[in-house]
């Protein structure tokens, strides 16, 4: 009776947690997409101010501003891979105690967004370049290397007429560089997301006894 109660108050906290990681997943792929937009409406406003006067130098703010969008929203989805990552093992696990695949909404996942272990930069699946979360991000993309050529032109034109130094030009591309390769590095070598794979095969190894049976199609 003992054993029946611990294992209810062990699938009790399971299920909080999972709650909780749902919940997670929700609010940052929310904000993943509010700091997209503000940072779009910045970066549009920083364009026209530009356009208004040739003595205002702020088009070169693009340079650096558009950049930290992708770094900032890369860092809001990096939380979203941890609770999407977590809530499917705490699924997993749930469905093991329980003796039945009673939680599909990780495998629901996979087959609509894009397949977790795929190679992916954000939310740009090499798995899966036709979904919508790929060619959405294939879109962010162009849409900010067009602001960040339009600032870079409007920066040159400042140059000419001496309203910048140069240096600032250097520095802008220096920072777009650094923060390409490193979100580059980041999701493609997914050193973090294999720690925290590591770390959750320890934490809920019921879960790693459901992968392979689903894998093996068991």
């Amino acid at each position: 009776m003992a054993a029946r109660r611990g294992g209810a108050e062990e699938l009790r906290i399971l299920e909080a947690q999972l709650d909780r990681m749902r919940g997670m997943l929700g609010a940052y792929s929310e904000l993943f997409f509010r700091q997209i937009t503000i940072w779009g409406v910045v970066s549009l406003v920083l364009l026209a101010l530009s356009g208004l006067s040739t003595d205002a130098p702020v088009a070169v703010a693009l340079l650096f501003v558009v950049p930290f969008a992708f770094l900032e929203a890369g860092y809001t989805f990096y939380y979203t891979v941890f609770a999407r990552r977590h809530a499917e093992f705490l699924e997993r696990t749930i469905n093991a105690r329980l003796g039945r695949d009673v939680l599909a909404v990780h495998r629901l996942e996979a087959a609509y967004f894009y397949e977790p272990d795929a190679p992916k930069l954000s939310f740009l699946s090499f798995g899966r370049l036709s979904g919508y979360g790929s060619v959405m991000t294939i879109g962010y993309s162009i849409a900010a290397a067009l602001l960040w050529r339009a600032g870079l032109d409007e920066s040159l034109t400042q140059v000419g007429a001496g309203g910048i130094h140069v240096g600032v030009l250097v520095a802008g591309a220096l920072w777009t560089i650094g923060v390409t390769l490193y979100l580059l590095w980041h999701f493609l070598s997914r050193r973090d997301e294999e720690r925290l794979l590591a770390a959750l095969r320890v934490a809920y190894p019921d879960a790693v006894g459901s992968r392979r049976r689903a894998r093996s199609g068991r």
